[in-house]
């Protein structure tokens, strides 16, 4: 089965109120890529996304949704390489290991299912907790998978054979989000009732509890260097804290929408994905709004970033995965005319 890459022309928007003048937020014409997603068989239409991850080579990527297949793409001319099919429920969560050997998922009928890249074969199926596994993340050595979901525990396996290593109680019995700290040292979690913990990996050692969000966070995610730990979620809150210390660098009204997703492109830049179908870039030197990507028409749900290259890509509600390059657009609103279509 093949698919082709649909490329959006850009439209440079006309008018912007007050509001986003006070922003010091200018128009531009930049052009983004649309996958166009393709139905399973039997389905009504091309899924609803809630994950996407990009391989650590730059050549594929992957991406889940509601209708329980994975399918991996090619991230240079968008043909659809294969289908994975294991799931029985929603796909939550999609990501490649850092060795690129390995691609894990995980959703609603509570597996996590590790799949050899190369060959698109099943190297293991997990039968995992009795709630829904909503997140999954790899340590930056690809040692150890970390999951968590509807229940109150995050639980870590090997990260190539899938062996059962550990469990940590998380903050809350709903977590939707989970991070590694690039050096391993740190384990951090987050969900329904906002609290934001901090564990001592190597010791389970929990080292802050922190009241991070009015309402449940959905998303995480460390800074390069481990100096910073991003959060978002339903209260419109982009915030930053040092881990370490658990003090409060950053926080930033992101309305409208809320953060499904979030991740750093640049030691002061960070990238939100909301519920207003919006992706915008904050700068964090100034704490304001850096630059906002428009295309999406339904919300934003997962992000991925390859620092080479400089490719963010985004995938959402409205059946979409979309390519950019964000930090190509500063102080730019950037929108796509879908009138205009090349194949």
């Amino acid at each position: 089965m093949r698919a082709c890459w649909v490329f959006m022309a850009s439209l440079t928007v006309a008018a912007w109120g007050a509001s986003h003048c006070a922003a010091q937020i200018t128009t531009d014409s930049q052009p983004s890529r649309q996958m166009p997603m393709v139905a399973a068989h039997g389905t009504a239409g091309p899924p609803v996304l809630t994950a996407v991850s990009l391989s650590p080579d730059g050549q594929h990527f992957a991406t889940g949704g509601d209708d329980h297949v994975v399918r991996v793409w090619n991230l240079n001319d968008g043909v659809l390489v294969r289908e994975l099919r294991g799931h029985t429920d929603w796909v939550r969560a999609v990501i490649y290991n850092p060795g690129g050997q390995v691609l894990a998922t995980a959703g609603d009928d509570h597996r996590i299912v590790y799949w050899d890249t190369a060959t698109g074969r099943q190297r293991r199926a997990l039968p995992g907790p009795a709630q829904v596994v909503y997140c999954l993340a790899f340590s930056r050595d690809g040692k150890v998978l970390a999951s968590a979901g509807f229940d109150d525990k995050v639980r870590l396996y090997d990260g190539l054979g899938g062996e059962p290593i550990r469990e940590m109680i998380g903050p809350c019995a709903d977590i939707r989000a989970v991070a590694f700290s690039p050096d391993g040292k740190l384990l951090a979690a987050a969900g329904r009732d906002g609290r934001l913990r901090i564990w001592d990996y190597q010791t389970g050692t929990v080292l802050h509890d922190l009241a991070a969000h009015k309402q449940r966070v959905r998303a995480i995610g460390f800074s390069a260097d481990g100096s910073q730990l991003a959060s978002g979620g339903d209260d419109r809150f982009l915030r930053v804290w040092d881990p370490h210390s658990g003090t409060e660098l950053h926080a930033i009204p992101s309305r409208p929408g809320k953060i499904h997703a979030l991740l750093y492109l640049a030691p002061d830049k960070i990238v939100t994905g909301a519920s207003d179908n919006t992706i915008r870039v904050w700068d964090l030197k100034s704490a304001r709004e850096h630059s906002r990507l428009l295309g999406h028409t339904g919300s934003v749900s997962s992000l991925d970033y390859r620092a080479e290259g400089g490719i963010l890509i985004s995938a959402g509600f409205d059946t979409s995965v979309r390519l950019w390059t964000p930090l190509a657009t500063e102080g730019k609103v950037v929108e796509e005319n879908r009138t205009r279509k090349t194949r």
